[in-house]
């Protein structure tokens, strides 16, 4: 049975672990671009079976180039390996260590900055339980907030790990079915725990009935209430205020701020349904950019569309996590046509697809694109403020591109302020990087 996330072009997983230095460049890269871009996701080694392989599944692998004054340096591929697991989601930066992270059940393996040495990393015991593939790091205090979860145990663990990486702070809050809780929203003053009807408990159901599943143990659960719990940061589970939310699901959040008026704002991108018609991966509905308003106080959630266009892998200026933004980065989701008005038909085989980089003012409604040229496409986009940056979009735009006409892959650095400028520099990468899923530039301290 063909299976396009284990197959087809791109996501199909590469076999070697690859090294190379002194990487051509095409155009200048800012000197100020000092660090590290790191990319992951799933790159199964064998031994999988395309009949029920879900995109979610597969060991990790981390890619990385390194920039310093100006020059490519190098570009290195690593599996992750450890004793507890390969996570595939997000790779972040904390408390001075890189971690490669995976939601439900296993906790972070830090790796080296060179790639070369990882290790599981539990804080000391507090991430045993398991972590989340995207923890919320407040700018001002430098805390990092996740709300985690395993499927074995019936509540989501809201864990707050300190500046120095130490677990300042733990809730547990039950929550019914197992929901998959892919992400979370951080305001100024508190957190929201997004309880949406993808879960543990109907992935059971569809087995028990013969149905098809996937390895993915979750699926659409049109028995879930979608629902919103807010809570203060740093709260307990008898501080959380449930509030039902707007069918679909929400895999990323853009930001959440808070309002003058007790209210909180949260941008996110939703969708209808997901693993109905296509339950090995994201494909059943298109994206789509939603402004949520959420109101504790009469427990009401309204709900904006706030871009014409279909986004996925939402990025925000990281200063600004929790507090009031204008701008998001995007990249465009092709599979369905890229404005939500286009006249496509829905084809769950044609899987997730992504096109060009797109950037939306959240204020205006303004949405910019960046068209990379025939048959090449971006995956997730960073944000990298400039040195003393003077408005919230002051700074690069990096992005690894796919280009389906050499097979290979380039990390393409753009102006943010003006996505239909040309590529400030394009670094070529001596082999292509597969779909994947979550890529952060981590600087030189």
């Amino acid at each position: 049975m063909e299976n396009r996330y284990l197959e087809a072009g791109n996501y199909a997983p590469v076999s070697e672990e690859v090294s190379a230095t002194d990487l051509p460049v095409t155009g200048e890269l800012p000197r100020e671009l000092n660090g590290r871009y790191l990319r992951i996701g799933p790159n199964p080694r064998g031994g999988v079976d395309p009949a029920t392989h879900h995109w979610f599944r597969g060991a990790g692998m981390v890619h990385g180039i390194r920039l310093r004054d100006g020059r490519a340096e190098w570009y290195r591929s690593r599996f992750v390996e450890s004793d507890q697991g390969a996570p595939n989601t997000n790779i972040v930066s904390h408390a001075g260590r890189l971690l490669t992270l995976i939601e439900a059940g296993k906790p972070p393996v830090e790796i080296s900055p060179d790639l070369a040495r990882m290790a599981v990393w539990d804080a000391e015991g507090a991430l045993s339980r398991g972590f989340t593939a995207h923890p919320k790091v407040d700018p001002v205090t430098g805390e990092m907030h996740a709300m985690t979860y395993n499927p074995r145990f019936g509540e989501v663990r809201y864990v707050v790990l300190g500046a120095d990486g130490r677990a300042k702070h733990t809730a547990d809050i039950e929550v019914p079915d197992g929901p998959m809780v892919h992400d979370m929203a951080l305001t100024e003053s508190r957190v929201v725990i997004l309880d949406l009807p993808v879960t543990f408990a109907a992935a059971k159901r569809r087995m028990r009935a013969g149905l098809l599943v996937s390895d993915l143990p979750f699926t659409w659960d049109d028995q879930h209430t979608p629902r919103l719990g807010v809570m203060p940061a740093g709260g307990t589970a008898g501080q959380v205020r449930w509030i039902e939310a707007p069918a679909g699901f929400v895999f990323h959040v853009l930001n959440a701020f808070d309002n003058a008026d007790g209210s909180l704002t949260m941008d996110v991108v939703r969708y209808g349904q997901v693993f109905t018609h296509d339950v090995r991966g994201p494909s059943d509905t298109p994206p789509e950019l939603a402004r949520w308003t959420v109101d504790p106080a009469r427990g009401t959630v309204k709900e904006e569309l706030i871009s014409d266009y279909r986004v996925e892998f939402p990025r925000v200026d990281p200063a600004l996590t929790g507090r009031r933004h204008r701008y998001g980065w995007f990249a465009g989701f092709s599979a369905h046509g890229l404005k939500i008005t286009d006249d496509v038909d829905r084809d769950p085989a044609g899987g997730f697809g992504t096109g060009p980089l797109i950037k939306v003012d959240t204020e205006t409604g303004t949405t910019t694109l960046h068209e990379y040229g025939e048959g090449r496409v971006t995956m997730e986009p960073a944000f990298v403020p400039r040195p003393a940056a003077t408005s919230e979009d002051d700074g690069w735009i990096l992005s690894v591109v796919h280009d389906a006409t050499v097979n290979r892959a380039e990390l393409v650095v753009l102006d943010a302020a003006d996505l239909t400028a040309a590529p400030v520099a394009r670094v070529h990468l001596p082999t292509r990087v597969p779909f994947g899923f979550h890529g952060n530039w981590i600087a030189d301290l």
